[in-house]
């Protein structure tokens, strides 16, 4: 009785997410000004668009080989169901502000895949810095190709300056894991004990930056996760007949990076758009092309964001008869 109790409350709490994700989906898409996209679409090449929204769908794929990368040796996961964590966590990421993406992400690769908070808080700790390694090869190489607007100088120097600072700080953990037994060992009040045990296993398994296949794989992983979505905006550009060069590209995809590293509203809404229309206006184009461009890009970046995990919310969690059979924890397999 209690069980079926538990069963139907669970049920109902993913109803009223579903619900909440679709009253999420009309709010954004409600938002954009259809009027001016209209006026460019007597122009634009849906062949191109979906390349685009393919493109910004393989960054789930490429991110969910990614974590598997950075999951500790000891515990397997099946490739279908991360995909299913990272779409559900880039859905939740751009519905709902700030960081509740993660937090879901965590709680879900904690119990799903068994490894506890502390594993899935250092495999968000390694997603972060393969980020933050992306991001700064971005800007570094813009810095080199092209010259930058005013407003977005200022802003690369708080980025990169978080990001090194980032880079230290994960660094200094992982490779001073051992000292925090010192610690465990000096201090014998309980709370304390548990406090430098979490830190101390969470430290012990940023294994990436320690191991260097693991490492270069991440980063590599990180570096195409870019590669697909400068690709996606290139589409942007061939569907609406834009010619420019090479390095627009790269300076837009900066832009974004810029302007998204701290969400202030669910999916970024208007400040994405912001910056790739003054981009494309310091590019020379016209403010009702550049406007286009910018509401299609974010457009075909939300589609698969949101749509993919909205989905597998639909189909897991609502359909009992899709739900796939729950999954062993692989150390007591053994």
């Amino acid at each position: 009785m209690t069980s079926a109790l538990k069963s139907k409350k669970k049920r109902l709490l993913y109803v009223i997410a579903w619900v909440v994700a679709s009253a999420c989906i009309y709010l954004a898409v409600d938002k954009f000004q259809w009027e001016s996209v209209l006026a460019e679409l007597k122009t634009v090449s849906f062949f191109w668009l979906s390349l685009a929204v393919f493109g910004n769908f393989s960054i789930l794929i490429l991110s969910a080989l990614q974590w598997l990368n950075f999951l500790p040796r000891d515990f397997h996961f099946g490739f279908r169901k991360m995909v299913e964590i990272i779409a559900l966590m880039v859905m939740t990421s751009n519905t709902v502000p700030f960081l509740a993406g993660h937090a879901l992400a965590v709680v879900l690769l904690a119990k799903r895949a068994n490894v506890g908070h502390a594993v899935a808080l250092s495999v968000i700790a390694l997603d972060q810095f393969a980020e933050g390694f992306a991001k700064l090869s971005l800007f570094l190489l813009v810095v080199v190709l092209t010259p930058i607007p005013d407003w977005m100088q200022q802003g690369l120097l708080v980025a990169l300056t978080a990001i090194l600072l980032l880079f230290a700080m994960l660094y200094f953990f992982a490779f001073r894991h051992r000292h925090f037994k010192v610690f465990m060992g000096r201090k014998s009040h309980p709370r304390w004990y548990k406090v430098w045990h979490f830190i101390s296993r969470w430290a012990h398994h940023l294994e990436g930056l320690r191991n260097p296949r693991i490492f270069v794989i991440g980063m590599g992983l990180a570096l195409a996760m870019k590669g697909a979505e400068a690709l996606a905006i290139l589409a942007i550009q061939k569907s609406f007949g834009v010619e420019l060069p090479l390095w627009s590209i790269f300076l837009v995809l900066a832009s974004i990076s810029l302007i998204t590293m701290v969400p202030v509203a669910p999916g970024n809404l208007g400040v994405y758009e912001a910056a790739v229309f003054f981009v494309y206006q310091y590019l020379g184009l016209p403010p009702e092309q550049a406007l286009g461009l910018a509401l299609m890009q974010h457009l075909c970046l939300l589609a698969p964001n949101i749509g993919t995990g909205y989905l597998f919310l639909l189909f897991r969690n609502i359909y009992p008869r899709h739900r796939p059979p729950a999954e062993e924890d692989p150390r007591k397999a053994k």
